[in-house]
This record gives structure tokens, sequence and C-alpha cells, in this order.
């Protein structure tokens, strides 16, 4: 019996180690595993705050694209903003002298029209010009309605596009004379629009002042436009015909700047010439004279 009972302690004993041997084993295991865990935990917390990181980088990206895109949108619209007059022009930098494209509202085709980037501060539409003589002005309804003439030298803008651009807004007129002596004059008036065809393209002023004359040579109280094929004068005779041009005559009047010209010598004693009867006299043909519109508040 007792050689029994010592097998069954040594079985027991056995039997105990290798117990042991086997929770220490499982001890190490769960251990390695409980540090994988604390591994994969570690990493996966990392990724989450990469993962946090890019997501927010993204959220800002677009937000930075969605600002870009906006402000280029932005940038592109004042870019292409069309300008309706040579104030315009001015305003979005362009300061020289020279012919432009402008975009009057209610025309359907652009226009081109010399500005005036210098004279006062610049931005000057100029809606006619006298030079040499080589333009002839005496000339019918429809021209004068449409246009003629080259921006770079003697031309009429058009009643039309003259009654169009002073639609938009308030706008004042300066008018640019010289006589054969050199001498240089101007009439500014503050407020200048013209009527619509059907209105006979009337001439609207308010505010004159400068110094081609104490007065105004042109008609404060108005006058509608005629020329040499539709007479709208207030004169029995018809002043289109008989000082050539067309104009704002009203009874014929102290100024027709689209008269004929006359060179150097023979422009003495001339009643149908390029008259400002406040500067130079009622038969006083001028050398050149420029009108030109800019918005009142420029």
């Amino acid at each position: 019996m007792e050689e029994r009972h010592k097998e069954e302690l040594d079985t027991l004993k056995e039997e105990k180690e290798n117990l042991q041997s086997l929770v220490t084993r499982q001890t190490y295991i769960i251990q390695e595993l409980e540090k994988q865990l604390n591994r994969a935990t570690s990493n996966n917390s990392v990724l989450q705050k990469q993962q946090l990181e890019l997501m927010d980088t993204v959220h800002n990206l677009v937000n930075l694209c969605t600002k870009e895109g906006v402000l280029l949108k932005s940038a592109k619209r004042e870019e292409d903003k069309p300008f309706r007059d040579c104030a315009d022009v001015y305003q979005a930098g362009f300061n020289k002298s020279g012919i432009y494209t402008i975009y009057i509202n209610n025309v359907p085709e652009p226009k081109k029209v010399f500005c005036n980037m210098e004279l006062t501060g610049g931005g000057w539409t100029v809606i006619q010009h006298r030079e040499d003589g080589s333009l002839d002005f005496q000339r019918g309804w429809k021209e004068y309605k449409m246009g003629f003439g080259n921006p770079s030298g003697e031309y009429w803008l058009g009643n039309e596009f003259i009654f169009a651009i002073t639609s938009q807004r308030q706008y004042s007129l300066r008018i640019e004379l010289m006589d054969w002596e050199g001498n240089r004059a101007y009439s500014l008036y503050d407020r200048f629009h013209i009527g619509n065809e059907k209105q006979n393209y009337r001439l609207y002023l308010k505010g004159h002042s400068g110094t081609a004359g104490k007065q105004s040579s042109l008609i404060l109280h108005g006058a509608d436009f005629s020329t040499k094929d539709a007479d709208n004068d207030n004169c029995m005779c018809k002043c289109a015909i008989m000082l050539t041009g067309g104009w704002w005559f009203d009874a014929c009047g102290p100024s027709n700047l689209n008269g004929m010209f006359y060179t150097a010598g023979q422009n003495h004693g001339k009643l149908n010439g390029i008259k400002w009867h406040y500067f130079k006299g009622p038969s006083y043909s001028l050398r050149s004279t420029t009108m030109m519109i800019r918005p009142s508040d420029f």
C-alpha cells in the first residue's frame, strides 16, 4: 500500500508540474496577447487620428477650393464685366487715350469709341470730332442716327448711341474748341442727354460754364436735331441746308459744330462754317472741335 501510495503521489506531483508548466505557458500567451492587443489598440488610435487629420485636411481643401472658385468666378465676372463708357474703361485701369470697345445698355452690338484719358482726369467718351476737313458732315438723318467716320479721326458717334449712352446714367458734356490762331477754349454742361428718335433726339442741358463764352452757344432750353432731309428747327428756313450739317439748330442758333470745314484764311465771314458764336463770333469757322461726355459723378 505504501508503494501504491507513493506511485500515486509521484503521479500527482507530475500532473501538478505539468499543470504548473501549462499555467506558465498560458500566462505567457495571455501576456503576449495583451501586448498585441495594446499595440493594436494603439495603432488603431493612431490610424483613427491620422484618419481624422486627413478628413480635416480634405475638408479644408474643399473649403479652400470653393472659396478660390468663388474668387476666380468673381474675378472672371469682374474681368468680363462690359464697359458702358470710357469712364468704366478708365476705372478698370486703362489710362491711355485711344480707341476702346464699349457695350452700351440696350445696344446689341459693341461700339468702338475714342476715349480721352488725359483731359481733366480722363474717362471721356468722344461723341464728335473735327480736325482736318477730311470727312463730309453734310449728311442725312439715317447717317447722323447711326454715326459715320472713324473714332481715330473725324467722326460722329451717332444719335442713337448718344441717346443710349446718356440713358444709362447722368452725364456731363464738355466741348473743346480751337481757333486758327491756336487759342483753346471749352464749354462744360453739368447735365446732358438727348431724347430718342421719336423725340427727334431732342437736346437737354443744364448748368453751363467754361472759357468759350459766358453765355452758352448751345440752346439751353432744348432743341430738336435737324438734318438736310429732316427739318425739325424753329425757323421758316431750313437751317440744316442753309448752314449745312446736322445739329440742334432751334432757330438756326449760335452754334453748329458740324458745319462746313474751312481752312486758314478762308474761315472768316462763313455763316455755314464750324461755329461757336460766344467764342469767336457768328461767322468765324473753327479749326478743331471735340464733344465728349462723362458720368457726372466721375
